[in-house]
């Protein structure tokens, strides 16, 4: 993959975490704000805690901070998929925010 294509697949990965955010955010009547600052999106949550994801040029890879880990994400067979676990991000990105939702509701 060159950098042209990591940056098409990353802009596309990106369109989704925002359309889930917004989702999550409708869907649990929260608030949880984001923002994008080049290739960087910083969603803060009512507690404000975080949830950082951004890429790695150099390497070609997403990475993404929550508050109990950080992923590495690899593209590989049309996903980007975590390096260590080989799990989906958009799993491990649903857990995390399922987590933030969970810990809003006391569970």
């Amino acid at each position: 993959m060159d950098v042209n294509q990591f940056y098409e697949l990353a802009n596309q990965l990106f369109n989704k975490i925002e359309q889930t955010i917004d989702d999550y955010a409708e869907q649990y009547d929260t608030d949880i704000d984001y923002e994008t600052h080049g290739n960087v999106i910083t969603i803060t949550f009512e507690n404000r805690s975080k949830i950082i994801i951004n890429t790695q040029e150099p390497l070609l890879q997403i990475w993404m901070a929550t508050r109990k880990q950080g992923y590495h994400f690899n593209y590989k067979e049309d996903e980007w998929i975590c390096s260590r676990s080989g799990i989906k991000f958009s799993q491990l990105f649903n857990e995390a925010l399922q987590d933030q939702i969970d810990d809003k509701k006391g569970a």
